[in-house]
């Protein structure tokens, strides 16, 4: 790959681009628009290229990069909620992977879904180069299948799950009259983001640097997104309330079949009625009152309230290729050592260490690039 096959995205391929990620069923994290307020709120417009594939002239694969002294890595932070190229079948996937790999430098995808095309096309293409390569886990998320109606999802669960649904459902209704409010930001978007950023800046999230508040990027980030995201028509900001007072915050995304559940945020004050997964469950009924919802995709880490709820999960790996013949292998040797060394660190510390930690890091690292204690973008804890 030669660097003129790395293109800026000008406004004729971001249009192509995301025509084809409509027409292939790609997550919205994919489209040009989101991953464009990423750039912007992070500083990282000027430097964003894509790869492309094209077949007969038709745009048939895409996949977003930025290019640094160390080689090629995916536009990804801890504000990445799932990264895949943007592909039209499985072969489009093996050129995508042949052209990137042909660069013979380090390329570095975080966040990439292990059920993209991409990843055993990435994997394969590894082998025929004869490149080492590292993978490793980045998390486990789960999705709930919201076909049918409310009482066909109860009936999956354990006996004790429903109870215990049922019981806070009731707790909370005792309290006043609970509304689930959803919002497709074309009116009041700026109060509407207030109130849940509100919620969101949960007073443990705000020590350890994770909330939305924590950083003016995340603020610029997901504002911009919503703006985004509301004039495509698929912005869900959701306020779980009573008597008319905001308890529970979802920002979510709604594409094709599936409902994308991005940010939790909730009062604190009223955590003993479970307002986050009293909201969970109200999403679900949402998700089953719509006959075109398939799923609710509760994204993050499986954390214990999310798999006692979930149909099924889905992997994100960090994939790392070192493409470079002579440092390639000494290259991969070195990270994979330090980060088991990193890893057996970090298990041998308390809980309020690790705690301490990630808070330092927060708010110490360059550009926003935070690292949370946990890497789940929802926590209904």
């Amino acid at each position: 790959m030669r660097p003129r096959d790395l293109r800026a995205p000008d406004p004729d391929l971001r249009a192509r681009w995301d025509a084809l990620a409509l027409a292939s069923g790609a997550a919205p994290f994919m489209r040009p628009g989101w991953l464009g307020a990423w750039a912007d709120a992070f500083g990282r417009a000027d430097d964003l290229r894509v790869l492309t594939v094209e077949r007969r002239g038709e745009l048939v694969g895409v996949l977003p990069l930025l290019p640094g002294p160390l080689g090629l890595r995916a536009p990804t932070n801890h504000e990445t909620a799932r990264f895949a190229p943007v592909l039209a079948d499985d072969e489009a996937a093996t050129e995508l992977a042949d052209r990137l790999l042909a660069a013979g430098t380090t390329v570095d995808l975080g966040a990439l879904a292990v059920e993209s095309p991409a990843t055993p096309a990435l994997r394969a293409a590894a082998g025929r180069a004869g490149a080492p390569s590292l993978e490793r886990p980045v998390c486990v998320s789960p999705w709930i299948d919201t076909t049918g109606d409310p009482a066909s999802f109860l009936a999956r669960l354990s006996k004790n799950r429903r109870h215990g649904l049922r019981r806070l459902r009731h707790r909370m209704a005792d309290v006043g009259e609970v509304v689930l409010d959803v919002r497709d930001g074309t009116e009041h978007l700026d109060a509407l983001l207030d109130e849940g950023f509100g919620l969101e800046a949960r007073p443990w999230k705000l020590a350890a640097g994770s909330a939305i508040r924590s950083s003016p990027a995340s603020v610029r980030f997901y504002t911009e997104a919503a703006r985004w995201a509301a004039a495509e028509g698929i912005l869900r900001l959701v306020h779980l309330r009573i008597d008319g007072r905001g308890v529970a915050f979802g920002y979510c995304l709604r594409q094709g079949g599936t409902l994308s559940f991005l940010k939790l945020g909730m009062d604190d004050e009223l955590a003993k009625l479970g307002p986050g997964v009293v909201l969970t469950h109200h999403l679900v009924d949402h998700c089953c009152s719509d006959p075109e919802l398939v799923e609710l995709d509760l994204l993050g880490d499986s954390e214990s309230y999310k798999a006692d709820l979930a149909s099924g999960t889905r992997e994100q790996v960090r994939l790392q290729v070192f493409g470079h013949r002579l440092t390639g292998s000494a290259h991969r040797a070195a990270l994979a050592s330090a980060a088991r060394l990193r890893a057996e660190a970090v298990s041998r510390m308390s809980d309020d260490t690790r705690a301490r930690l990630s808070a330092w890091r927060n708010r110490w690292r360059p550009g926003g690039a935070r690292v949370s204690a946990s890497r789940s973008l929802t926590s209904a804890e």
